[in-house]
């Protein structure tokens, strides 16, 4: 696809709230981090965890900031789950802009609550986080931002663009991925933790302002009879999302669409898992790195992402999407096995470069079920993949923060290990659906190709119709139509002349001709 033909949409609703997002997660694991300790411990020794007498409460602290984390994530993934299933449906049914400015609407008022919590770092409880992520929630979070946007971008781009498009779209998670840590950092280093927290809430609130500005509502094509107010509510949009999934298809596209399903759940799961822990991973020893360092981290390893997803990708477009989602996961699979084996700066660095492709499976593979759906599916769909992803980001949370701490000092990295081998189920999975994927993209292509040669056709003969119902004049006939159109000419011109000046000029010609002739 060419890309001086790819028109911007909500690419930038997507990137600023993934910024916002990425700024958040190291400042708020940060922050638990400092309230955890400093409600268990003096400061003295918050300011001293990493010497060898404070061993015990670094093992506290490590212990109890992970349950937190769990804490937050739970409050935010229960809520964010019947959320997103009425925004799916609603996107649908009335249209997608409206339910796309939730997220960033919960967003503005839950930086509102870690403003205080920042503020207040000793006074204020750190039990408020699970408050701020509640509010969020139910806003819809992260996974409704990326479902609304997906959903829209799956409507307005056809079939053989969509990967594509999808493509650059998830990269823009990853872009604000590489901008958010780095900013974020910088911004708590140089003016505090409050200071990014009011970022954040402004980030939230510009994209609310560029949604209701410059994104073009889609609305359905057969609008609700019932109004918003009578049927919106209505828990028949919890069972549109599933009915939509579960429905038979025609030549096992259900079949298809459930495996990827079940793929795109393990890849988001691992991926999940690896975020909750990440930072207390290398705050651990033996890596033992500050705050401003791991945000460095992230944004290299995000920024990769971001790069293969918008640069490699595009160049890769006509490799059928599976080998594509392999090459992913091996990616993927290597960067976590380097990770788990890390001792030191580069080890850990160089996992972010060898997971360079690790952005591609998730992408790819919603791209890929937005196929085998009608385009008045793609909400309900997108819906139910959030629910899935809030499901993953809930039982990740659980299993990887509990454990870590129990495995932390028998095998480091042994969460990540699992991780690897969980993403090579996943290998298995596309690697038998390729050939039903490119069967059903070819019948597909096919159909498409026949509906543009029936197009051209009934233009032609519409055109046809046209002509007989309106004939062109032969040239006998326009030669006699200009010769009656002279003579009509001739008579106005005649009849508009006065009758001394029609004498004057015949008496003229008569004497003139009589001249002529003598």
């Amino acid at each position: 696809m060419p890309l001086q033909c790819y028109r911007v949409t909500v690419e930038p609703v997507l990137f600023l709230y993934m910024l916002g997002i990425f700024m958040l997660l190291p400042a708020l694991q940060d922050l638990i981090y400092s309230k955890v300790c400093l409600e268990t411990f003096s400061k003295d020794v918050c300011d001293d965890l990493y010497s060898s007498k404070n061993s015990e409460a670094l093992d506290v602290v490590q212990s109890n900031s992970s349950h937190w984390v769990l804490g937050s994530t739970l409050a935010l993934a229960f809520t964010s789950i019947i959320t997103a299933q009425f925004l799916g449906s609603w996107s649908d049914t009335y249209g997608r802009k409206i339910p796309m400015l939730l997220p960033p609407l919960g967003g503005v008022f839950a930086s509102f609550v870690y403003i205080v919590l920042s503020v207040e770092m000793t006074e204020a409880p750190v039990s408020l986080i699970l408050l701020a992520s509640v509010i969020a929630g139910l806003g819809g979070g992260f996974t409704s931002c990326i479902m609304t946007c997906m959903s829209y971008v799956a409507q307005v781009s056809d079939t053989q663009a969509r990967t594509v498009h999808v493509g650059i779209l998830e990269s823009m998670i990853y872009v604000g991925g590489t901008l958010g840590p780095l900013l974020g950092g910088w911004m708590q280093q140089a003016w505090g933790r409050s200071t990014t927290f009011t970022v954040i809430m402004a980030v939230n609130a510009t994209i609310i302002v560029y949604i209701v500005m410059f994104v073009r509502n889609i609305l359905p094509r057969h609008p609700p009879e019932a109004s918003w107010v009578k049927s919106g509510c209505s828990f028949h949009h919890l069972r549109r999302s599933a009915a939509t999934v579960f429905k038979q298809r025609q030549e096992k596209r259900r079949t298809c669409l459930l495996w990827l399903l079940a793929a795109a759940s393990l890849v988001m799961f691992c991926t999940a898992g690896e975020i909750d822990i990440s930072y207390l991973y290398v705050k651990d020893k033996p890596i033992k790195w500050p705050f401003v360092k791991y945000t460095w981290y992230f944004s290299f390893k995000y920024g990769l992402g971001a790069l293969a997803l918008a640069v490699i990708l595009p160049l890769c477009s006509r490799a059928p999407d599976m080998l594509l989602v392999v090459a992913g996961l091996i990616s993927k699979i290597v960067g976590f096995v380097i990770l788990a084996l890390a001792w030191n700066d580069a080890t850990v660095f160089s996992s972010a470069a060898v997971a360079l492709l690790s952005s591609w499976p998730v992408s790819i593979i919603r791209a890929a079920m937005s196929k085998l759906v009608e385009p008045s599916e793609q909400g309900k769909l997108f819906a139910f993949v959030a629910l899935l992803e809030n499901s993953c980001t809930l039982l990740a949370s659980g299993v990887f923060n509990s454990l870590y701490p129990a495995t932390r000092h028998i095998l480091h990295g042994f969460t990540f290990f699992m991780a690897a081998v969980l993403l090579l189920i996943v290998v298995l999975i596309v690697s038998v659906l390729h050939h039903s994927l490119l069967r059903i993209n070819t019948i597909e292509f096919e159909e498409l190709s026949e509906e543009r040669v029936r197009g051209v056709e009934e233009d032609e003969e519409e055109g046809e119709i046209q002509r007989a119902a309106h004939p062109e004049p032969l040239p006998i006939q326009e030669e006699e139509e200009e010769a009656v159109l002279a003579e009509g000419t001739v008579e106005q011109g005649v009849d508009g002349i006065g009758e001394q000046s029609l004498e004057g000029k015949s008496l003229g010609s008569i004497e003139t001709n009589n001249g002529r002739m003598q």
